[in-house]
């Protein structure tokens, strides 16, 4: 699979880190195609949606106990559901740090994964508005901070402008932290 996946390989955790008991568990599914150019796959959700609604994300969800016997199984359950990508274990780059979100009490585990080229997308609807591959190289150049209100604080977060919308959050935390270890930072 080339450089890209060998650098993350070297630099990401190789194992599923635990979660903490009190946290409720989440996964994603950050999909990096290698070619043509360095991409990963982001959804927006449908304007419809309860939770999350019209946020720019990685395919992902909650651990399901019932389906899931690790974050590992949730990303991967996820990202067929909403996507139609099954994505195969050997894949699997490695784990970012988990990303604690404090407004619903989610604990969001992203697991980084990479292909050769871009699989095709079949989006589920009533998951996923649109998607898009978005260049690496793109995110590196239009990653900005801005502040943000959390528990009566106020944070300096990652966020990228893109032209379908604003990736904010978690999502962008999680792509921060994927940049920074893709450029070799110390996360």
């Amino acid at each position: 699979m080339g450089t890209i996946f060998s650098e993350l390989s070297q630099r990401l955790a190789s194992a599923e880190p635990p979660y903490a008991e009190w946290a409720k568990p989440a996964a994603v599914m950050m999909l990096i195609a290698r070619l043509p150019e360095p991409a990963v796959l982001l959804i927006r959700r449908p304007d419809t949606l309860t939770h999350h609604a019209g946020q720019i994300a990685c395919p992902g969800g909650s651990l399901d106990p019932g389906l899931d016997q690790c974050l590992w199984d949730a990303a991967q359950r996820e990202a067929e559901e909403e996507v139609g990508i099954r994505v195969a274990p050997e894949a699997v780059a490695g784990f970012l740090d988990p990303i604690h979100i404090h407004v619903t009490g989610f604990t969001l585990l992203p697991v980084v994964a990479v292909v050769d080229r871009r699989p095709p997308v079949v989006p589920l609807a009533d998951e996923v508005a649109e998607y898009r591959w978005v260049n690496l190289d793109t995110l590196r150049r239009i990653r900005r901070t801005a502040p943000m209100d959390i528990n009566g604080g106020r944070y300096q977060m990652a966020e990228f402008p893109l032209e379908w919308g604003r990736l904010w959050g978690a999502t962008a935390r999680a792509v921060d932290q994927l940049l920074h270890v893709l450029e070799g930072d110390i996360v």
